[in-house]
């Protein structure tokens, strides 16, 4: 081996003798495959670009490699790293590429991004229809992803979308042998939207004001894109007051200004309002709608125990049911789109409900019913109504008077009121009580006359003796008929004794005198009896004819007695 020493050129001491001997080792022997060389542009034809690697003769590339989109990138005097690829001509021609050096390069990306559980960018070439999958390229790897895999399962476009567009995707596996990779660009979106909503929710905080686009609308609300996730905006949430359609008030694709209320980050869920932006109308709803004042409204829902009443967008009034009219049963309803006047009656802050009154604009029809016709007066009217229990009358009132059966006579007793009154018959009555709580009026028509009742021991004190009508023959007792239609009642046993068949005596209208027996006040009944009356009558015959024998004896006595003191004066 030769001796090392010093080279002294004109740009002095640069190398020591073995490395001057390794260069020209180098210019002289070809290069072997598979080297890397570094080299330096320093031609440019139609077919090749001509570098320069220190060899004797200069190296050739192929300049499509150096073509992108028609575009050369590559110019005089840059600077490459090249792959020998062949050497031919006994080392007169050698043939380079950057594409060996590109290709493992390209590789360790891949099983980098492997390990590392990172995304590369694929370019999607073509669509293999027999096997259901995508080919791409990273680089110069062949990257296969099949057709499940290429987006959202819902969202999936027809192949032509895909094909030339570069995609990141999460690579699965790699195969070394036949240097191909399988990934997934639907687990690349999934991983990266679960990135970004964590970078998200991790950026905001209630009371963000953010700008979003209407995604999709629901009976209940609407579902606002903020962009990494959606937010849930709330029907009740979109304005003042009560939102019945949602459409009233977004469109899909609608940019909108919304305010976050509440964060759920554990299920990564936001709630979203509108009318937060805005302030709220029932803050002065005390100063611009008091207790008292008129007011007007809308009707926009009937509910259970009254109607909702839209006053202004954001200010709402409630009419219970029992405001609407001081008669309870009056039947009154309202539409949806009624327009409705009232008084303010009260301010309900938990509801946020103005509560209003019709009625309160109405003078009470109870007390006027009372000014006109005062209990104890006398009314007319016609028979709206006949029931079991009575017949309702109607003579203006604020409703139908009622009279029951028991207010009909004081000594009848109507089991049957159709037999006695008609629909449309004009009777009078006197009104005995205005109840407006229960809503009813009872009117009377016994109350017309005295109650015979009241008198009945002077009408038909014990003992005297009556004349009466049979009404109807019973098997036990017979009904008479006496005066102001009271009825009076003689048992079998006063009849007669030994009789005990009555209908062999007696028929409907034979005339009887009897003697009263009892009066029975309150069951309404007067007992006779006509074997008393005959008792009595016998007796009193009995005594008249011995007091007309006793007065016929005396007159006798006193004749004699005369004569004998006639006859004794003579002497």
């Amino acid at each position: 081996m030769a001796e090392n020493k010093e080279i002294q050129t004109e740009n002095g001491n640069f190398n020591e003798f073995e490395d001057f001997e390794s260069m020209l080792e180098s210019s002289i022997n070809p290069p072997t495959k598979g080297s890397t060389v570094k080299c330096t542009v320093v031609g440019i034809n139609d077919n090749d670009i001509l570098v320069n690697f220190g060899y004797k003769t200069e190296g050739v590339v192929d300049i499509n490699e150096f073509r992108k989109d028609g575009e050369l990138s590559v110019k005089i005097g840059d600077e490459l790293e090249l792959e020998v690829v062949s050497v031919s001509g006994g080392g007169a021609y050698v043939k380079l590429s950057k594409k060996g050096l590109e290709l493992r390069h390209d590789i360790d990306e891949v099983v980098k991004s492997i390990n590392k559980g990172k995304a590369i960018p694929v370019k999607i070439v073509k669509y293999d229809e027999k096997n259901k999958k995508y080919i791409g390229k990273h680089g110069e790897v062949d990257v296969h992803i099949l057709e499940h895999q290429i987006d959202h399962k819902n969202k999936i476009k027809d192949p032509k979308h895909y094909v030339g567009k570069v995609f990141n995707c999460k690579v699965l596996k790699f195969d070394s042998k036949s240097k191909t990779a399988l990934a997934s660009r639907k687990q690349y979106l999934i991983e990266a939207q679960e990135e970004e909503k964590r970078n998200f929710f991790n950026s905001i905080k209630e009371g963000d004001v953010l700008k979003g686009t209407v995604k999709s609308i629901k009976e209940f609300g609407a579902f606002i894109n903020l962009g990494h996730v959606d937010g849930f905006l709330a029907r009740e949430n979109i304005a003042w007051g009560r939102v019945t359609k949602v459409e009233k008030y977004l469109e899909v694709d609608d940019k909108v200004d919304v305010k976050i209320i509440k964060i759920d980050r554990e299920n990564s869920k936001i709630e979203l309002s509108m009318k937060d932006l805005k302030e709220n109308p029932w803050a002065a709803v005390k100063s611009k709608y008091p207790v008292g004042s008129e007011i007007k409204g809308t009707v926009i829902v009937k509910l259970k125990n009254g109607y909702v009443l839209e006053i202004e967008s954001g200010v709402e009034g409630f009419v219970p049911y029992e405001e609407l009219s001081w008669i309870k049963k009056s039947n009154i309803s309202l539409n949806k789109g009624d327009q409705v006047i009232g008084r303010v009656i009260d301010i309900d802050d938990k509801r946020e409900k103005l509560v209003i009154s019709v009625k309160a604009l109405q003078e009470n029809p109870w007390d006027l019913m009372k000014k006109s016709h005062p209990e104890g007066s006398i009314v007319k009217g016609k028979i709206k109504g006949i029931t079991d229990f009575g017949i309702f009358v109607d003579f203006g009132g604020v409703v139908d008077g009622l009279v029951r059966k028991t207010d009909i006579s004081w000594t009848e007793e109507v089991s049957d009121l159709s037999e006695k009154f008609k629909v449309g018959d004009e009777i009078e009555a006197k009104i005995l009580t205005i109840d407006p709580e229960k809503e009813r009026i009872s009117l009377g028509i016994k109350q017309l006359e005295k109650n015979p009742w009241k008198e009945i021991d002077k009408l038909y004190p014990v003992g005297k003796v009556v004349e009466a009508v049979v009404d109807s023959v019973g098997k036990d007792q017979l009904v008479v008929n006496l005066t102001k239609g009271i009825k009076g009642f003689i048992p079998i046993k006063e009849v007669d004794e030994g009789k005990t068949n009555l209908s062999e005596q007696f028929n409907p209208g034979d005339v009887v005198k009897a003697t009263v027996m009892k009066t029975d006040v309150k069951n309404k009944k007067i007992l006779l009896s006509i074997k008393k009356y005959k008792y009595d009558s016998e007796r009193s015959e009995v005594k008249e004819y011995m007091k007309k024998l006793q007065k016929q004896t005396e007159d006798s006595f006193s004749l004699g007695e005369l004569i004998k003191e006639k006859i004794s004066g003579k002497n």
